[in-house]
């Protein structure tokens, strides 16, 4: 039987253990199989989005893998990347570990987050000005005075120095829904780009007087600092403060979530305890800052700096987090509020990557790791047991 025919079957949850193996056998042969196999399914489930599924063929397939995972772990991570079953699946990458989490972390699962409630992305200026703006639309930003204060084009908010607003150090905010992200340009030239769910609050012109260049954060922001050794670039937020001259860093520090995490792509830093400034940790690139909130530690990692700031190009990629870590990442992504009832999950951590794909296919890949079933009834997710199969 070709290769068409046994996605076909696979597609239509009609695969038989003996194509089961053939399939497998031929998407692991050569990373085109893989592409093309994955091709067929976007196709596939973009038709039916919330139907994409194996059935019971599939269900045989996957518990051969997780066999085989139990008796050569080592094996199998090079296997899941590789060409990887669940790539093979999910439009993207992933698999989970069992890990116990703490008591803390499950207690901070359904709390919300500032930005949770937002429809659209907010800029509120120093005069309580407010505007809703549409990241691919032209704007222009203006005081109640009349007077321009940014505008917006190629999908760039700038904050650009004109003689007019040269000494106003007044602040401006900017507000990020779920589901939405911006990138902007500050009056220095800094570039930052603010994830979903998160704020940034900053002077609308860096003042001559003050030794230093300095913004708020509340969630995450990827930051390009503009180079200027006469006044050090501090990012502040409740946690970490991170002290630059001119370099390219992600930083995160969501509300509810127990870490604040400080990544280094290049140049130079210093991350501190937001009051324990002569006690800096400095990063060179590729090494990651951890602050753990409830300890008030400090850890330093070296990483793939790039997996950290993936997301501004939509791509969301998963490094052992736990599902609970995952669910907060996908409601903010996705714009939705998920509720689990399966306690197990919490117990489970994963591994992968997705790019482009659509809630449900995101959804679906997670499901067939991890057994369960899902609905999504507009913004909400509910997740629960997957029912027996005859």
């Amino acid at each position: 039987m070709n290769s068409d025919q046994l996605i076909e079957n696979y597609l239509q949850g009609s695969l038989s253990k003996r194509e089961r193996v053939q399939l497998n056998k031929w998407v692991k042969k050569d990373l085109k199989n893989l592409k093309h196999f994955k091709e067929r399914i976007r196709s596939h489930s973009y038709v039916i989005p919330l139907n994409f599924n194996s059935d019971k063929a599939f269900d045989r397939f996957y518990q051969k893998i997780q066999e085989k995972k139990h008796s050569s772990k080592q094996r199998l991570k090079i296997f899941y990347w590789a060409a990887s079953f669940t790539a093979l699946i999910g439009l993207g990458l992933l698999y989970q570990n069992s890990e116990l989490l703490f008591t803390d972390q499950y207690n901070v699962a359904n709390k919300k987050e500032a930005n949770e409630s937002l429809k659209e992305i907010q800029v509120t200026l120093s005069d309580g000005s407010q505007y809703r703006i549409d990241k691919k639309s032209t704007t222009s930003l203006e005081d109640k005075s009349g007077r321009l204060v940014a505008s917006q084009l190629d999908n760039i908010l700038s904050f650009e120095t004109h003689s007019s607003i040269a000494k106003d150090t007044s602040t401006t905010q900017i507000d990020i829904p779920y589901g939405e992200k911006l990138k902007l340009r500050l009056s220095d030239g800094t570039l930052v780009w603010l994830n979903s769910g998160s704020s940034l609050s900053f002077p609308q012109q860096f003042s001559s007087k003050s030794k230093t260049r300095e913004v708020n954060v509340n969630g995450e922001a990827y930051f390009e600092v503009s180079k200027n050794k006469q006044k050090p670039f501090i990012v502040h937020t409740p946690s970490v403060s991170v002290k630059v001259l001119g370099t390219q860093f992600n930083i995160s520090s969501y509300a509810n979530d127990s870490n604040a995490e400080t990544t280094l792509m290049e140049g130079k830093v210093q991350v501190y305890h937001s009051l324990q400034e002569n006690i800096p940790i400095e990063l060179v690139p590729n090494q990651q800052a951890v602050f753990e909130k409830t300890s008030q530690t400090f850890q330093k990692n070296t990483v793939d700096a790039n997996a950290y700031n993936s997301w501004i190009d939509d791509v969301l990629i998963v490094d052992s987090l736990s599902f609970l870590e995952l669910k907060k990442k996908l409601e903010r992504k996705y714009n939705i509020t998920i509720t689990n009832e399966l306690d197990s999950l919490w117990e489970k951590t994963y591994r992968g990557e997705f790019k482009d794909e659509s809630l449900a296919e995101t959804l679906e890949t997670i499901a067939l790791s991890s057994k369960f079933s899902f609905s999504i009834d507009g913004k909400h997710v509910r997740i629960f047991n997957k029912k027996p199969k005859d």
